[in-house]
């Protein structure tokens, strides 16, 4: 062999992407990661470069649909979709000379799929029916892990069955009232026995428990991997909890975010008990009931010492003392906690028979125990506006507390808020706070000029001002004020859904005022601190030229 031909590199060979092998981009699996960042556009762009990028392209593309309609439009028109009664023939005719091979090329990608979200359509069942009987496969979607479908007329509430699987793991279901208990039934009913490797269900309702609580009970029932069971305030009938207590493998049985937990509202459905041997593997609970009943569920069992996050609905209580009798017994069995929510939301039906006074730091005490509490929520009628004392107390006792919020939204004595003043102690006591929520009185100092105070927040996210009163011609003292304690700008907001009551309210002018404000004057901060730099660097610079 000649020694300059066997010194020779061998030729360049190009990969199946036509870039050389050394290039990151050409392992299928960088590519991959790399494309789980790109944007919608950027995809489209990527999948015209040549096959194997295409391949990889239209996967990331087609992997998580917010809407159903993109996928049913290789088959049909939208238009047709939409009102199969008066384009039946036209729909099935666009149906039986569909490219059936085309749909399932793209309908094998789709891993999660959301319906009735970004616009509120319902999918007909009509058309849902007459795509499953062409397609002349179960399921539609044969590698769908998630689906999250919003219902709006119960007549199409049949229309998610064919999209369900033996495969699916995540199923959250939102109900508006648009759909009446019997179509809510027949929607449980239809997907009994479809999904039994399922373990995440969200149920979104605006129904009583009692009238769709058999069939809600047998679906729980047939998902033996259920780990993640979320349900409605005041949804936990005698039924659903024995079914619920049969699931091995559930860790989380909280609430789901109720649109209006008034209308949710049944005494038939504050029936949560711990059965005996069941809730083994449970970490995080939620449950609704009167404070006494409360107290001798926390009481009935050891395994309450397991749970790591407890989230309670009270629709009304006798007194205070209630309440504080609640967070004893939770504090003397669940030292562990790290989140305690409780919503002492007074129902319409309770309200004349439910306390009027105000809660305060004394009942919170007993939870002082728990001091590995990193999140605390309180919703009450009011709460005793807290002195700096009282912060510094709450801090010593919480030294990891990140989302503290304390009754946003009272709905009683709403002249009575904390001053703004005592925000410098709990930039002080709360060193990890990333969420504060409270509601503030109508004094508001004004600003000091002290851009750099001793004690900042260093990680607050998020400033809620609830339903505090508007600090009219205050709005610059507020911004500075903000800007001065914190070491980055938080998001400032108005308004509370904190409460359960599903509510939200405007960000008011003046909340955007004071968020003007306090943006201008993190403009000074950097400035100022810029300014500091380059004076220090100039006098280091000084220091070793002499």
């Amino acid at each position: 062999m000649d020694q300059n031909a066997a010194n020779e590199s061998p030729p360049h060979v190009p990969g199946p992407t036509g870039l050389a092998p050394d290039c990151p981009l050409a392992l299928e699996e960088i590519l991959r990661l790399v494309l789980q960042f790109a944007d919608q556009a950027s995809l489209v762009a990527v999948a015209t470069v040549c096959h194997a990028w295409s391949r990889i392209a239209l996967d990331e593309r087609w992997k998580s649909l917010p809407s159903i309609f993109p996928l049913l439009m290789l088959v049909a028109p939208r238009e047709w979709i939409l009102d199969p009664v008066d384009h039946r023939q036209n729909l099935m005719s666009s149906l039986a000379k569909a490219d059936w091979g085309r749909f399932r090329k793209y309908s094998s990608r789709v891993r999660s799929v959301g319906v009735g979200h970004a616009v509120k359509l319902d999918l007909p069942v009509d058309s849902a029916a007459l795509v499953h009987m062409f397609h002349g496969q179960s399921p539609l979607l044969p590698n769908i892990k998630t689906v999250s479908w919003r219902f709006n007329q119960s007549k199409n509430c049949m229309s998610i069955v064919p999209f369900t699987g033996p495969q699916l793991e995540n199923l959250f279901l939102e109900i508006d009232e648009g759909v009446d208990h019997a179509g809510q039934s027949l929607l449980l009913q239809s997907l009994t026995d479809r999904m039994p490797t399922l373990k995440f269900l969200r149920l979104m309702s605006l129904g009583v428990a009692h009238h769709i609580s058999t069939s809600l009970a047998s679906l729980i029932s047939s998902l033996p991997k259920l780990t993640h069971l979320e349900l409605p305030p005041f949804f936990h009938t005698h039924e659903i909890v024995a079914a619920t207590a049969q699931l091995p493998s559930l860790t989380n049985f909280s609430y789901s975010d109720s649109m209006d937990p008034t209308k949710n509202y049944h005494e038939s459905g504050m029936c949560f008990e711990f059965i005996s041997g069941s809730f083994t593997q449970l970490e995080i609970l939620c449950f609704g009931s009167l404070p006494n009943r409360m107290g001798e569920i926390l009481q009935s069992t050891d395994h309450v010492g397991r749970l790591r996050a407890v989230l309670l609905n009270c629709p009304a209580y006798n007194s205070p003392q209630e309440i504080e009798n609640v967070f004893a017994t939770l504090a003397s069995g669940a030292r562990r906690l790290t989140q305690v929510h409780l919503a002492c939301c007074p129902i319409p039906e309770l309200a004349v028979s439910s306390s009027k006074d105000s809660l305060s730091i004394k009942n919170l005490r007993p939870l002082f125990a728990c001091n590995q509490l990193r999140s605390f929520r309180l919703q009450a009628p009011h709460f005793t506006p807290l002195k700096d004392e009282d912060v510094v107390e709450m801090g010593k006792n919480w030294p990891a507390m990140c989302n503290l919020i304390l009754c946003p939204a009272p709905l009683l004595n709403k002249d009575q808020g904390v001053g703004f003043d005592i925000l410098p102690s709990f930039a002080q006591s709360f060193p990890s706070l990333r969420e504060l929520r409270i509601f503030f009185g109508k004094e508001v100092p004004e600003f000091d000029g002290e851009l750099y105070p001793p004690y900042q927040f260093t990680k607050l996210e998020i400033l809620g001002f609830g339903r505090s009163p508007i600090p009219r011609h205050k709005a610059r003292d507020v911004g500075f004020l903000i800007a001065s304690l914190c070491q980055r700008p938080p998001s400032i907001q108005s308004g509370s859904n904190t409460n359960n009551t599903g509510g939200s309210f405007p960000v008011w002018s003046a909340y955007s005022e004071v968020e003007s404000n306090m943006k201008l004057a993190f403009r000074i901060k950097n400035a100022v601190a810029r300014r500091l730099d380059s004076a220090g660097s100039a006098a280091e610079l000084g220091q070793g030229t002499l």
